[in-house]
């Protein structure tokens, strides 16, 4: 045998291990740290891994545990987690929570604790098939069609989304979810809704004018006289929800989304109201009722924060009842609502 001969025998016996190494790892890397020959959806087919994948801010493997958590007797009832995990170095774990529930039909616009101000969201809606919903720093939702209601209010679709995450992406994921879960539930649109392609930045946050608060000009302070240095965050856009929000004092909202006033009248408690400045209104009490503007039904809002429920016993603070009538009247006349 040759010299060659030899040296090639010897160099065939190096590289083939060498060779089955690098194909180990390669495969090690691709099973470890990306999705690649992963499930093509999680969450029972109601999530699909490329929109999930768009969420997080790196690619691992995708898993939903045990899949997603049904309540008895309800499709639009459930709850479930995904993460996606990486053996990469500085790839930290990353979590989505995806769910559906039933809520009271103006549940963005309640200060429960549980939803972000809607102040400081950015909404989108639109008309036909367009999706109507919110997204926050990394909390979203979008509501269901509205064959998807029942007694016990609207489904909702929510999401908490990793810190940081793409909203219009998010966006679209919830979007998704929203019309396989109508699918599933048999009550879906013709057509399928439609998410955003493009969202308006949340609001910052400014000083109040007391001359034109929220940028209405009329509307009164929610709160004592004499107050300064206060500050708001106001949607300024031109949708069909409006919100603004005086720090710590009060929150005022105006939605004439037809699907959330669908929603909104559809839920249970909705019942006529006490009049408000002029306007005959229904609605869960008298601070979150529905009035007909021109034939457009129209839903007014006003959540008290706890500075203004501290100055309740100062003098000059305004009484809630009178709060709630000076805004109907004020911001009536920006959405084209006068009494009649």
């Amino acid at each position: 045998m040759t010299n060659g001969s030899r040296r090639a025998g010897l160099g065939r016996k190096i590289i083939a291990p060498a060779l089955a190494v690098v194909v180990l790892a390669v495969g090690a890397h691709l099973w470890l740290n990306t999705n690649l020959f992963g499930d093509d959806d999680v969450c029972g087919g109601l999530v699909s891994a490329d929109a999930a994948e768009d969420v997080f801010s790196h690619s691992g493997r995708l898993s939903d545990r045990d899949g997603p958590d049904d309540r008895p007797g309800d499709l639009l009832a459930f709850t479930c987690r995904v993460e996606t995990s990486s053996f990469l170095p500085g790839s930290d774990d990353e979590h989505l929570t995806i769910l559906a529930t039933r809520e009271r039909g103006d549940f963005p616009f309640t200060d429960d604790g549980r939803w972000p101000n809607p102040a400081t969201v950015s909404f989108f809606s639109g008309s036909g098939t367009r999706a109507t919903g919110a997204i926050g720093a990394d909390h979203g939702w979008v509501l269901l069609p509205d064959a998807c209601a029942t007694a016990d209010g609207p489904a909702v679709i929510e999401g908490y989304a990793p810190e940081g995450s793409d909203p219009v992406r998010f966006a679209r994921l919830l979007t998704e979810v929203a019309n396989h879960a109508a699918e599933r539930a048999d009550c879906a649109s013709e057509r399928p809704l439609t998410a955003p392609t493009a969202l308006t930045s949340a609001p910052k946050a400014r000083q109040v004018d007391a001359g034109t608060v929220c940028g209405l000009r009329g509307l009164e302070f929610p709160g004592p006289d004499g107050v300064t240095g206060a500050r708001e965050t106001v949607q300024d856009g031109t949708g069909p929800t409006w919100s603004c929000a005086v720090h710590d004092y009060a929150t005022y909202t105006v939605t004439r989304d037809p699907h959330l006033v669908a929603g909104i009248r559809s839920s249970p408690g909705y019942e006529e109201q006490p009049r408000v400045a002029g306007h005959q209104v229904s609605g869960f009490d008298p601070r979150h009722v529905v009035a007909d503007c021109a034939g457009t039904p129209t839903y007014f809002s006003l959540d008290a924060g706890d500075d203004y429920l501290s100055a309740l016993e100062e003098p000059g603070a305004p009484r809630l009842r009178e709060l709630f009538e000076n805004f109907v009247d004020v911001a009536g006349e920006r959405f084209g609502c006068t009494a009649p």
